[in-house]
């Protein structure tokens, strides 16, 4: 089952500044994001889950994947066809709200 992508509406006073930004979904929870940097360069990130501790509280910690792609379609492709390397090597953390 490949990962589903649900692509953030912008809002606020700046919504013409602000970047392209969309979620990756597996089974309905978000687990990742598709971000926009620049004009033409996307990047990959994945939530994976970690112990917690007294300085850092937090269930999971972002993982970015270094290639950066020049469109979102590009970097969509990238996420499902590495769909199985990425659920086997990494623990993905499934936020529970949107």
């Amino acid at each position: 089952m490949p990962f589903t992508f649900k692509k953030q509406k912008k809002e606020g006073r700046y919504k013409s500044f602000q970047k392209d930004f969309t979620d990756i979904k597996l089974k309905k929870k978000a687990v990742g994001y598709i971000a926009q940097e620049e004009t033409f360069s996307y990047r990959v990130s994945f939530a994976i889950k970690k112990e917690k501790t007294k300085s850092d509280p937090a269930p999971f910690k972002w993982i970015t994947f270094k290639k950066r792609f020049k469109t979102e379609k590009r970097a969509r492709k990238f996420a499902n066809k590495n769909f199985n390397e990425i659920i086997e090597k990494f623990d993905l953390h499934k936020f529970e709200k949107e």
